[in-house]
């Protein structure tokens, strides 16, 4: 009955689309009332509407919004009736009836405090009793609602994301799910030498740390001057807040100085010139989407709140040792962070929404060192080694969006690791008493990844760098000369001749060639691979890989299957502009291509085929509407007036 219910709703939904916001905001909004909850499958149908996003029928900001608003108002309703009633609330009926449910939402709310309101967000069984609870217990009104804010922000991609993944793969998983274990192999191959080399340092720098320590111990004993400054940090009878806080000050000021000797280093500054010239020439289409998903790592919002719920979950747990280094790692970390961006970045930015590099690397070292001591000794290095790809990925991409220099990017990386080091020593030397890691870890990445979602969907485009393109102004007889030159791929290997030409509107051009049987597809780069990865031979939409020119995939591709051959037209638009003219202008090639499948994917690949060019002109040469000129083996299309 139930199932039949929810089907019917999602198929109004799917109707319906532009309802959809008002919908999940209603559905939200009953699935978080007191005690509506219970009897009302808000979560099913929620996941079921995060299916029909994965399918291309619903917006996600839009299911995002509007479910993070109907959980805000909803609980907000509950906690005024529980504000208002208080104790007589139990007397209500029909709440009386549910004596069991309410000493279990009592009973929460008594071992998690205030942090019941984010922690009972995501639990569903008190998620309908803990705001009215926690009204009843009068608990203040601004600590709720920003806590309350929180939890329905991030709670709303808990359930809608896992109906996504489903929606997009839908239909294809079972194609798919031997080519993705083969993925998969290779990237555990990868994580298993990066631990394999992090398991060597580590047991090689252990004991010799050991070691260190206890010379620097002896040596603070023996020097009362210089002694007393750095014996806090490891003797753990000492107090530890005026030795950290001189580290950390004479660790911005050693990387202030650093950053004045890098920046003022003609050679670092030329190597910084060959790397950003390397580095432009992976700018492709194909590049940037996976580099985008690494840099979101270091925005400050991505930082922010994963440190910030830690830190409400150590301070739950009493653990104010621990609360207080994390802290002190968090705050220390962003204002280096803000130091070396204000004496190296050419141009200012916002203190806070920007990506900053030192101040990610400060606290997934710490995060590191932290959890490594909560493990059995032969897992202690798998920290490290999550760590170390971690900033290696991060920096790479700092370098490849020309966020940084190198000499900046190197000074970040450094002074952030010797900074979460001094922190890390303090907390062992102080710390015996062990807490459970996987906690922490957990509530740390869990956070990290909706917030990476957050900034991708959001703050994507404040941070991609792209290349100038100037668009030159020439004329028709200019146009007509234009040399004969090849596409270059990513490694700048010339390819094909660009011997077509076009200069027109471009969407009537698409609809005299559709007359003839083309279809026009834009390409789109890793969705283009991810349509080859889930089909077949029998596929009916078997796509065709995008190639590069100059790291930019074709504007568009006109398409037409024959026999068991496809032919193609691929267009490049090009920065050029023709004098009285607004149309734009293209160039490209003519190519065959056959079913081919490699390394699990089937797309349709080129071949050589001198016979290409000939049998698309045919259709040009039969089409009134188009004129054509030819010019040493080159081709000018154009659209009659």
């Amino acid at each position: 009955m139930e199932s039949s219910w929810l089907q019917t709703i999602l198929d109004w939904v799917q109707l319906h689309p532009q309802t959809t916001g008002l919908m999940i905001f209603m559905v939200a909004l009953g699935e978080s009332l007191l005690l509506v909850g219970i009897l009302l499958p808000g979560a099913a149908i929620l996941v079921g509407l995060g299916t029909l996003i994965g399918l291309g029928v619903l917006d996600l900001k839009v299911a995002w919004i509007s479910a993070s608003l109907g959980a805000l108002t909803g609980d907000g309703i509950s906690f005024w009736i529980g504000y208002h009633y208080k104790q007589r609330l139990l007397k209500i009926w029909p709440i009386y009836k549910f004596p069991k449910l309410i000493a279990q939402g009592q009973t929460f709310f008594s071992k998690w405090g205030t942090l019941s309101v984010f922690v009972g967000r995501f639990v569903g069984l008190v998620r309908p009793i803990i705001p009215a609870i926690a009204g009843m217990m009068k608990m203040p009104i601004k600590k709720y609602l920003i806590i309350s804010t929180v939890a329905s922000i991030l709670w709303s991609p808990f359930y809608l994301l896992p109906g996504m993944l489903f929606g997009s793969a839908m239909g294809s998983m079972a194609k798919v799910a031997g080519k993705l274990a083969i993925l998969l192999f290779i990237l555990i191959l990868t994580i298993a030498f990066f631990y394999w080399l992090i398991q060597i340092l580590y047991g090689f720098l252990l004991p010799r740390a050991h070691r260190l320590l206890s010379r620097a111990l002896i040596w603070s004993q023996e020097h009362p001057t210089l002694g007393k400054i750095t014996a806090g940090l490891i003797d753990p009878r000492k107090p530890e807040k005026g030795s950290l806080a001189f580290m950390a000050t004479f660790i911005i000021a050693l990387s202030i100085a650093s950053l004045f000797v890098i920046l003022n280093s003609q050679t670092i500054n030329n190597w910084s010139l060959q790397i950003n010239e390397f580095m432009l020439a992976f700018h492709t289409d194909w590049t940037k989407p996976a580099m985008l998903f690494v840099l979101a790592l270091t925005h400050d919002l991505t930082i922010l709140i994963p440190a910030i719920i830690v830190l409400l979950w150590l301070i739950r747990r009493k653990r104010k040792v621990a609360a207080w280094h994390w802290i002190f790692i968090v705050v220390i970390g962003y204002i280096l962070s803000v130091f070396i961006h204000y004496f190296s970045a050419k141009q200012s930015h916002a203190w806070f929404g920007f990506h900053h590099l030192s101040w990610f690397v400060a606290v997934i070292s710490y995060w590191a060192a932290f959890i490594s001591g909560t493990l059995p000794h032969k897992m202690r290095s798998w920290p490290y080694t999550l760590a170390t790809v971690l900033i290696s990925m991060v920096a790479f991409t700092q370098l490849f969006f020309m966020q940084m220099s190198l000499g900046v990017v190197l000074i970040s990386v450094f002074a952030a690791i010797f900074l979460s080091t001094v922190v890390a020593i303090a907390f062992r030397m102080r710390v015996r008493k062990q807490l459970l890691g996987w906690p922490v870890s957990s509530l740390f990445f869990s956070t990290q990844g909706v917030m990476i979602l957050l900034v991708l969907i959001f703050f994507s485009q404040q941070i991609q760098k792209e290349k100038i393109i100037e668009v030159a102004e020439i004329t028709e007889k200019q146009w007509l000369a234009t040399p004969l030159k090849e596409r270059q791929d990513w490694l700048n290997r010339s390819k094909q001749a660009f011997k077509i030409h076009f200069h027109g509107n471009i969407e009537s051009f698409g609809s005299h060639l559709q007359k003839h049987g083309y279809n026009s597809r834009k390409p789109q780069a890793w969705t283009d691979v991810w349509q080859a990865l889930r089909s077949d031979e029998k596929s009916v939409d078997i796509a065709i890989i995008p190639t590069t020119n100059d790291g930019r995939i074709e504007s568009i591709i006109f398409s037409k299957k024959i026999g068991d051959t496809l032919l193609a037209l691929h267009l490049w638009k090009e920065p050029l502009k023709i004098a009285a003219s607004t149309e734009a202008v293209y160039s490209g090639y003519v190519s065959k291509h056959k079913i081919a499948q490699r390394w699990g994917l089937t797309f349709w690949k080129s071949r050589k085929d001198e016979t290409a060019q000939d049998d698309f002109m045919d259709v040009i040469y039969n089409n009134n509407h188009m004129s054509a000129k030819t010019i040493e083996q080159q081709i000018f299309l154009g659209i009659q007036p």
